[in-house]
């Protein structure tokens, strides 16, 4: 920590509020426990809670779980499981009422304390897709869904802590799936389907519904933060991350969910909102929080030295830089054990295989596709297609290697080697040992195949392509299957992987003819996928077993655990940096991992 002697005659400023970040938005927050959708969410940012919901593959939940601003831990179970019901409340006083068990629609109306959930009496219409604000005590719902597809409600119920009753009038856009906020006389609806999607926003004044100002995005499955005159609406389908903000009057776009979502859950403030659960392509359990700061003194850059003079200390800012996963783009062709090279915003993904074709032959993939950074389009496709292959290079000079195929009927392990040029592949030189599973460094002209498994042995075989050749290289100490691979020809790294019958953390380091042992894992896999340099490398994923969203990051000595992880926990394959990475695995999911970094005010000594 810096001390005052170190500074004396450094100019600071003089200021009676610490400085906050110049940009507000959202940042990611501790997962949930138990990813779901339709869920029902309230509270604060640092106080939250979220129960009930969907959780594949058919089951209403009655967990609830509560936030404290950092992680999520397990709270007393709702008496009844269901999804798309509604809540209104804090997190030591909520409310959960509405939603859907299997299959009725129900007005069930539960109480919570704080630890456990007590029945009151039910809303006098049943219904899912609805909308909820208030408090315990002084709660409303609005809107919703009744069953028959024209089956749409205004309804409007008001609940006295005891029981609901209903108002004559309802809403002016009678919808199911919309987003509330605000209390029981100053509520606030938008957003949801009437028959098509609507950008419909309404204000209650504890009697009636007047017309307010519309969505910028149109969308259903949202969901909302705040009061009346100071909203948020959050994420919606189709899937958006997009995110408004509501001033009375008009809405205005801010920053972007990390993770675009439908059905998810909201909490919170304006200026300090809570996002949590839904569904992106899969059920997730991603949190995330939002940060609006008010007018301050002056905004934070790293080492800034400042006098707080309220506090009394004098201060300044350090960055920690701290690595997350996003949802990408999803690619055109479900399917596993592909493979992947390029960097985050020009990746490539090529064959793999469909899982559960029958017959298994016509499986097997030749499939190519680019990444741009956002989206995936078709490239050419391999000569040769082919399951659990290796891969390295950039994305207009990729390199693909080994695999294997059914031949015509059983799996034959192959040498098959192909270039791409961006647009097509050509036939290069053969390797030496026809494998599987095997991971691969470098580039088209100096790339590494490494590891791998030949019939039911695991390799350790290293061989060196120059362009139009293999040659043999230094092997692995340890011969292993479905390892990942990143670095170059003569500064490789590999690690992970399976010597059956079980995994290994191993790591190698290659210079070039040799390879030496490195720092394990911390989490023994395989079907992991790499990034990276041999000083800077990144391990993800895989299957440990179970599958694991793990994410560590090597500096060429060690590994540590990131706090960020997958957001789908799976086998995938990777490609990129330590700080701008990308990993595509089944079904067709894309995440990308970015290193940024995170203020710190930190206090100075004085000695």
């Amino acid at each position: 920590m810096a001390e005052y002697k170190g500074i004396k005659g450094f100019k600071v400023q003089y200021l009676d509020q610490d400085p906050v970040p110049a940009v507000a938005g959202w940042s990611a927050g501790g997962n949930m426990s138990t990813a779901r959708r339709l869920l029902a969410g309230i509270g604060t940012q640092t106080a939250g809670l979220g129960f009930g919901g969907y959780s594949p593959p058919n089951t209403n939940m009655t967990n609830t779980e509560e936030y404290d601003g950092s992680s999520w831990t397990a709270g007393g179970s709702l008496s009844t499981g269901r999804n798309s019901l509604q809540g209104a409340g804090i997190q030591t006083a909520a409310l959960g009422f509405g939603g859907q068990t299997a299959p009725a629609f129900v007005g069930t109306t539960e109480e919570y304390d704080g630890s456990t959930w007590s029945p009151s009496n039910p809303l006098n219409t049943a219904r899912i897709f609805l909308a909820g604000a208030g408090i315990q005590t002084a709660a409303l719902a609005f809107g919703g869904y009744t069953g028959d597809p024209a089956f749409n409600t205004g309804s409007t119920e008001e609940y006295d802590g005891s029981s609901w009753t209903n108002n004559p009038t309802g809403l002016g856009t009678v919808r199911r799936y919309l987003a509330g906020c605000g209390t029981q006389t100053a509520a606030l609806a938008f957003g949801g389907t009437t028959t098509v999607t609507t950008a419909a926003t309404e204000e209650y004044d504890g009697s009636t519904w007047t017309t307010g100002g519309s969505l910028g995005t149109a969308r259903y499955g949202l969901t909302g933060a705040g009061i009346q005159t100071a909203a948020l609406a959050i994420g919606g389908g189709p899937t958006t991350g997009a995110t408004e903000e509501y001033d009375g009057i008009s809405w205005t776009t801010v920053t972007s969910l990390s993770t675009a979502r439908s059905g998810l859950a909201g909490a919170g403030t304006s200026s300090a909102a809570l996002a949590f659960g839904g569904l992106t392509t899969v059920v997730t359990a991603a949190t995330e929080e939002y940060v609006q700061y008010g007018e301050p003194n002056t905004f934070q850059n790293v080492g800034q030295v400042w006098y707080n003079d309220t506090t009394k200390a004098l201060k300044y800012t350090s960055q920690t830089l701290v690595g997350s996963w996003a949802t990408g783009g999803n690619y055109n062709t479900a399917r596993t054990g592909l493979a992947a090279a390029g960097i985050q915003s020009a990746g490539l993904a090529f064959g793999g295989f469909i899982p559960g074709t029958v017959p298994e032959p016509s499986g097997v993939q030749s499939a190519t596709e680019e990444y741009d950074g956002a989206s995936w389009t078709a490239g050419g496709n391999m000569g040769k297609a082919r399951n659990s292959l290796g891969g390295c290079g950039t994305q207009t000079a990729g390199l693909g290697f080994g695999g294997y195929d059914y031949a015509p009927v059983a799996p034959a392990d192959l040498t098959n080697t192909e270039e791409y040029d961006g647009s097509s592949w050509t036939a290069g030189g053969s390797l030496g040992t026809a494998r599987r599973g095997p991971a691969g460094a470098g580039t088209q002209t100096a790339g590494l195949a490494f590891g791998g498994i030949n019939g039911v042995t695991p390799q350790s075989a290293t061989e060196e392509y120059d362009g139009s050749a293999w040659t043999a290289g230094g092997s692995l100490a340890t011969a292993r299957r479905y390892l990942a691979g990143c670095g170059t020809q003569t500064a490789g790294l590999g690690f992970g992987g399976n010597t059956p019958p079980t995994n290994t953390a191993a790591t190698e380091e290659y210079d070039g003819s040799s390879w030496t042992s490195g720092g394990n894992l911390n989490t023994a896999r395989t079907n992991l996928g790499g990034a990276g340099t041999q000083t800077a490398g990144l391990g993800f994923g895989g299957t440990a077993p179970p599958v694991t969203g793990a994410t560590e990051e090597y500096d060429g000595t060690s590994w540590t655990t990131s706090p960020g992880s997958l957001n789908t926990a799976r086998g995938l394959a990777g490609a990129g940096t330590q700080s701008l990475a990308i990993g595509v695995g089944f079904p067709n999911l894309t995440e990308e991992w970015t290193i940024g970094g995170v203020s710190n005010i930190k206090t100075i000594t004085v000695s």
